[in-house]
This record gives structure tokens, C-alpha cells and sequence, in this order.
């Protein structure tokens, strides 16, 4: 139950902050046609970065050129980056390869100048040929020369973004890669396996600068630097930043630093998300993990006695057992993990995983590579398998305690009622068998 903002978007809106340039939530109702008629954009940029978004982000691009305005079309993100081949259609112009910032830059001039696009880097250009790919770019090197993400581009949606009952809410990156080789995670083959990091000092200032008092870094490792996070906890002190904030960090550094996690609580850490991933070794070892069950369990002890929420994600195999489920249930229950979430194996295009499991797939409909659909073929008959699946739902959610917070935050005027209706309804169907099937 998390509904974030556009981060990427604002990212780069912030290198374009000297064009007129305008954000739109497509998760919002808009009328599109009403929007281009008023605007009259020069560049319409989607962003498409889950896999899910495919079919929705090339709609956009039809709609877009079907409404006589003939602006631009240009498409990045993860899985435009992953499977560029993907956007090859009419409707779009060029797809941005890689990190989109400067290449969006290079491109909105190169648009004004007159420019062969060919020439800029990180980009496939349509052409009366096919798409052209113009080579790749190379990473930002230093993290803090990027702009501040334009925060104030979509500040009409702000108050509508929140992590469960955590709002108002923003988000915050300050690094880009993992060392880590999971084989089911396309993050590390998106940044070639390098990481960057912004300052202590960058990420400080930047934080400063929002009025939003929770934040979620989106880095998948926040603690990848212990001295860094050592360094940003003290600026934190420093610079009496009140802030409450929530970080993804793997159980091994966190049993291996718990005195840095300390400091980060003093400062305002409030949760953290750790993949836990399986329940046994051999089946961490199947997916590349480089981690145990030990370190999880670990790391859940040293965070719930310095009161930190936990949010520990699972992933289920297709060919799952009864059996296997059954452990899974009985395995939250008995190490008292409240806020667990559960994801099917999904081989995600680009990831080593997709390789592998390619000739398996049963089915190629993208829509369904959400990680909450089986598209491998599964042990149980599917019906079974779902009704499994929506079980585990159930273990650890009390409908009454959701309901109870919820008005809390009713009560409060951090939700309204339909907003809170919406996010009671989106949390009863993940337990309902069958919202996965076919025909839901």
C-alpha cells in the first residue's frame, strides 16, 4: 500500500527547470486530449519503468499523436532501458537508454537547435530506416552536479502520496546501483554493476529543502557506505533536521553495523525494508543472494529492539508446495514479522532470471508481470496456488487494525474518506483469490 511520486520525473524536470514544463500523474484521471490542447507541448516524455507499464505508456504515445498536436514522443525508464525494442512503434520518436537526465537535456536542445539526434548518446532516434541506436552515454560521475529534483513540478499531486499511513510523504535518492548480483533484479544490470553516491552534504541540503517531514529513500542499500550514512547521521544532528524516515538496507550490513543503525534511530530512521527473500539458505543460494537466514533473523532482532519498523518482502516459487506455503505462514507468525509482503518469481525482462526462463514463460501478456501473477508454470492447479497465495495476505493483516489506523489518519485530515476507502479496498483484494485469476 504504497503510492508514490514520480521521482524520475521530477528528476528530469529538474535539468529542464529553464523550459515551461508541466508533470502529470497518469495514475490521476486526466482528460490527455484537454491537457495537449491547453499546453501545447513541444516534448511529450513517458516514463516507463516497470514492466506493467508497457502497454499503459504506449497508449499514452498513440493518444498523444492521435490528438492532431504532433509534439515529440521520446519514452525512458527501467524497462525502456532493459527492452528498448519494446517502444519500437509509430508513436515514438526516440527512447532514452540509461540514466535520462542529461540525455533529455542534449535532446530538448538538440530539438530547438536543429540537430541530427543521431549524435547524441544514450538514445534510439526513429528514423525512416527503423530506430538508430546512437551508442551508449556514459553515468553521471559525480551525483551531486545533477540538479535538485523539481519537487514543485507535481505539487498539486503531493498531498495524495503516502507509504502505508505514513503522509505526507517524499522521496529521496542518494545512490544508484547495487554490488549485489541477485538474479531475479535487473537494478545492478541497469547500472552496469557500478554504484555511485551522492555527499553526505548533498543529501543533507537536499533534504532540507522539502517541507514533507517522512521521507523513503529509494536507494536499494542505503547502508552500501557506512561511513557515508556514519557522516549523514551526524549531519542530520547538525542540522536539526526533523525528519522521519524509512531505508532499504540488507540484513548482513545491518547485523554487521547495528551501532550505525543506532546512531541512524537517533536521527530519525523509523523503518527499514529488507528483502528476506526465502526462508532456507539453499533457496537464498538458488537466486544469488549472497546472504542467509540467520542474518535476517538477526537483523529483525536488532531492529525491533530499537523499535524500528521491519517491512520484510518474500518471494514465492511457482512451484510451491501446500506445504511450502504453510512453512512461509508459520514462519511470520513464529518470528512475529507484522508487515510482510509477498511477490511471485517473476523473471522480469533483462534480469538472468528472464534468460533462464525464458521457454518456460506461461505466459508473455505484461500486464501480468506485476510480481502478484504467476507467469511460470506453477506445482498446484492455479486456482490452489492463488488461494495459497492470497492466504498469506491473511497471516499477518488484521482488517480491524487496518481499519483502526486508517481512522486514526482519517481523524487526523492526513486521508480523506475516499482515500482511505481506496486504500482499504486495494489491501482486502490482495486476500481475495480472485482478484489473480484470469478473469478478475
Amino acid at each position: 500500500m504504497i503510492f508514490c511520486e514520480p521521482l524520475g520525473l521530477e528528476m528530469v524536470a529538474g535539468v529542464l527547470k529553464d523550459q515551461n514544463v508541466r508533470l502529470l500523474d497518469m495514475r490521476f484521471k486526466h482528460s490527455l486530449p484537454q491537457v495537449l490542447s491547453s499546453f501545447r507541448p513541444d516534448v511529450c516524455g513517458i516514463s516507463c519503468s516497470y514492466t506493467i507499464d508497457v502497454s499503459s505508456s504506449l497508449r499514452i504515445a498513440r493518444e498523444i499523436k492521435s490528438n492532431g498536436h504532433q509534439p515529440f514522443v521520446v519514452i525512458g525508464g527501467h524497462h525502456a532501458t532493459m527492452m528498448p525494442k519494446d517502444f519500437f512503434h509509430d508513436d515514438i520518436d526516440a527512447i532514452v537508454v540509461g540514466e535520462g537526465e542529461w540525455t533529455m537535456r542534449e535532446l530538448v536542445d538538440g530539438l530547438v537547435e536543429g540537430r541530427d539526434l543521431r549524435e547524441i548518446p544514450g538514445l534510439f532516434v526513429k528514423t525512416k530506416e527503423g530506430f538508430v541506436d546512437t551508442g551508449p552515454r556514459d553515468f553521471v560521475k559525480d551525483l551531486d552536479q545533477l540538479p535538485f529534483p523539481d519537487y514543485s513540478a507535481i505539487g498539486k499531486y503531493r498531498r495524495y502520496y503516502h507509504m502505508g499511513f505514513q503522509k505526507p510523504l517524499a522521496l529521496v535518492e542518494t545512490t544508484r546501483g547495487c554490488p549485489y548480483h541477485c538474479n531475479f533484479c535487473s537494478v545492478w544490470i541497469f547500472y552496469q554493476g557500478r554504484c555511485r553516491m551522492k555527499s553526505p552534504e548533498r543529501v543533507v541540503s537536499e533534504l532540507g529543502g522539502l517541507k514533507e517531514r517522512k521521507i523513503l529513500f529509494t536507494d536499494d542499500n542505503f547502508l552500501i557506505n557506512i561511513s557515508r550514512a556514519e557522516e549523514i547521521a551526524r549531519l542530520f544532528k547538525k542540522s536539526h533536521l526533523k525528519k522521519q524516515f524509512t531505508i532499504q538496507a540488507r540484513s548482513d550490513t545491518i547485523v554487521k553495523h547495528p551501532d550505525t543503525v543506532v546512531r541512524l534511530k537517533e536521527v530519525g530512521l523509523k523503518g527499514v525494508f529488507i528483502g528476506f527473500e526465502k526462508i532456507r539458505d539453499d533457496e537464498l543460494a538458488s537466486i544469488e543472494k549472497k546472504n542467509s537466514v540467520r542474518n535476517n533473523e538477526e537483523a529483525l532482532e536488532i531492529l525491533r529492539s530499537l523499535d524500528i519498523d521491519v517491512w520484510a518482502s518474500f518471494i514465492v516459487d511457482p512451484d510451491y508446495r501446500k506445504e511450502d506455503f504453510d512453512h512461509l505462514r508459520e514462519y511470520i507468525i513464529e518470528h512475529r514479522i507484522e508487515t510482510p509482503t509477498f511477490s511471485v518469481l517473476t523473471p522480469l525482462p533483462g534480469t538472468p532470471l528472464y534468460q533462464e526462463k525464458e521457454e518456460r514463460l506461461t505466459e508473455r501478456d505484461y500486464d501480468l508481470f506485476d510480481i502478484a501473477h504467476a507467469v511460470l508454470p506453477t506445482r498446484l492447479p492455479l486456482a490452489e496456488f492463488y488461494q495459497e497465495y492470497a492466504r498469506l495476505w491473511d497471516t499477518p493483516y488484521s482488517k480491524y487494525r487496518l481499519i483502526w489506523e486508517g481512522l486514526g489518519a482519517l481523524l487526523k485530515g492526513r486521508f480523506t474518506l475516499p482515500q482511505l476507502m481506496r486504500m482499504l479496498w486495494s489491501a482486502k483484494k490482495l486476500s481475495d483469490p480472485s482478484f489473480y485469476l484470469p478473469h478478475s
